[in-house]
């Protein structure tokens, strides 16, 4: 048995059976021997950015860790960006990367120092030295997929790979030990319950940590006991939908309602949330001096963007279940504030507004039509795109949590549709709507053919308005020349077409049916170009490019 039949034989024993890659010189061996002994799903990316894209999309909406494969050089640092997105998002992936030969000290492949890019876009890297260090490399691998999360890089360089285990009863035992559930500590759970039995209107923020430790019941529990209604960041968008008190999503592209009830509020219990200043629209729901409970599992998590009251380091359900259990031995249940149900009704209501659409389709009207388009129980969105990203934000909704994913962890465009097309493969038989911008969808384009080559259910609705559309609204604010922000894009119905897959164009409100037409394919990819008027421009917009700049 060689080095690298022993990583493949790990990899299958792990259950990890779906491999999106780019194949190249210093991986296609590996390539093979998953597919060809072990049965993994092969998807053959276009771009490596895209390879791990898909990957971490994979794991997002499948619940399992994610399986990567890049070559050396530049097939490792074209993978740079999608990385340090899915570290941001915390997503369980292993990157099997093709590194040059140690023995080839002058092979320009290895000119990239790729242990040290390793640590900077992930910090969780091992290099395969010999043989003799198998068993370590693929223990620390796992300990991070399985246990700590979020992407981890393992080298293996070429001639290694090759290398014969000197062991021929080699086979692969787990090096790690299983994941438990962190409890927060007792005192931290007093006070946090006494805080909210005397708080008078205490208040839920959810974001990230809670969405990817499943606590939603124990949230809902913890809301109802306290009559409190349920806020988002949102990366978590959809967690706890169904409750009566549910919000939406907090921060500027929120609703007003939602930012006003959380600042409004005198004790919030944040789970698995980092309060950064997008969540906390620039600090508007944090200015009355509230109390903050605050739960997470990273020990760094506490006490930067707000003074925590009381912070426990603890897995997100276990924690919220500690506080639900006790306040039921503390305080009876409370009803909710009838003056909030009240609102959150008027809230709900449909509203007319004055859409602007010029030559083309006010990109609110597209996306409302959308929004009243999709099936409400079953839909899975994947957001991408600038200030078209923002709208869909602002409109469109999911039934559940794990229905939703946006490509920003990182502030890159053009990341969504690779996370689509992984989306795809973790809910076979799916179908999976990818909203995006015309620059955001042309930085990856060629990735739709795998979309066409695998025939998935994806449906891509790219909002078009020639230009990058943040960029040029910022360009109109500064008085600056806003021509440099456009950008003449080709007509992508015609561009479904030649790649093989069903395209639909609106060009004006009238042609909005077209839309309709997309939903009701069933097989294969479809894309529907929507021509907006790149005039409109949200009132949040610009506020958040000034905190940006």
């Amino acid at each position: 048995m060689k080095a690298f039949q022993a990583v493949t034989d790990a990899i299958a024993a792990e259950g990890l059976d779906h491999l999106f890659a780019v194949m190249g010189d210093a991986n296609q061996d590996l390539i093979v021997d998953l597919g060809e002994r072990h049965g993994a799903t092969f998807v053959h990316a276009h771009h490596e950015s895209s390879a791990v894209g898909m990957a971490d999309g994979y794991a997002r909406f499948s619940g399992k860790p994610g399986l990567a494969s890049v070559t050396q050089g530049p097939g490792y640092t074209n993978a740079t960006t999608s990385l340090v997105a899915a570290r941001l998002h915390r997503t369980p992936l292993m990157l099997l990367a093709g590194h040059a030969s140690l023995r080839d000290p002058y092979n320009p492949q290895g000119m990239v120092d790729q242990q040290a890019l390793a640590r900077l876009t992930t910090e969780a890297t091992v290099r395969l030295e010999s043989v003799h260090n198998v068993d370590y490399c693929l223990g620390e691998a796992f300990r991070q997929i399985k246990v700590r999360k979020g992407p981890f890089i393992l080298n293996l360089p070429q001639d290694v790979q090759q290398t014969e285990i000197p062991d021929p009863g080699w086979t692969y035992r787990p090096m790690y030990a299983p994941h438990t559930l962190q409890p927060p500590r007792t005192q931290d759970v007093e006070e946090a319950v006494r805080l909210l039995a005397s708080a008078r209107r205490p208040t839920i923020l959810c974001g990230l940590g809670a969405r990817n430790s499943g606590a939603e019941s124990e949230v809902r529990r913890l809301a109802e006991r306290l009559g409190a209604p349920v806020g988002v960041s949102i990366l978590a968008a959809g967690f706890c939908a169904d409750h009566p008190l549910y919000l939406g999503v907090s921060g500027g592209l929120g609703s007003r309602l939602t930012v006003e009830t959380l600042a409004e509020s005198d004790v919030m219990v944040v789970v698995g949330a980092s309060l950064n200043e997008w969540t906390t629209d620039f600090g508007k729901i944090l200015a009355n001096g509230k109390k903050v409970i605050q739960i997470d599992d990273r020990p760094d998590a506490f006490g930067w963007f707000a003074r925590v009251a009381v912070g426990m380091t603890a897995d997100a359900g276990t924690a919220v279940a500690a506080l639900a259990d006790r306040l039921a031995e503390t305080v009876d249940a409370r009803r909710p504030d009838p003056g909030l149900v009240q609102k959150l009704q008027d809230d709900r209501k449909p509203t007319t507004l004055q859409y602007d659409d010029g030559d083309a389709t006010d990109p609110r009207r597209a996306v409302r039509h959308l929004e009243d388009a999709l099936p409400k129980d079953d839909r899975i969105l994947v957001l991408d795109g600038g200030h078209a990203a923002m709208v869909c934000v602002k409109i469109l909704t999911v039934p559940r949590a794990e229905n939703w994913a946006v490509g920003w962890d990182f502030g890159a465009v053009g990341q969504g549709l690779a996370l689509a097309i992984g989306a795809c493969f973790a809910r076979p038989g799916q179908r999976v709507t990818h909203t995006t911008g015309d620059a955001s969808f042309m930085m990856n384009v060629a990735d739709f053919h795998t979309a066409v080559r695998h025939k998935l259910p994806l449906t891509v609705i790219v909002f078009n308005d020639n230009a990058v559309g943040q960029e040029k609204h910022d360009l109109v604010h500064k008085k600056l020349n806003a021509s440099y922000a456009d950008m003449p894009e080709p007509d992508f119905a015609k561009l479904a077409e030649g790649f093989g897959a069903k395209g639909f164009t609106v060009r004006k409100p009238d042609d909005l049916g077209e839309i309709d037409r997309a939903l009701a394919v069933e097989n294969g990819p479809v894309l529907v170009d929507v021509r907006i008027n790149g005039n409109v421009e949200l009132a949040a917009s610009w506020e958040i490019a000034k905190h940006l700049s």
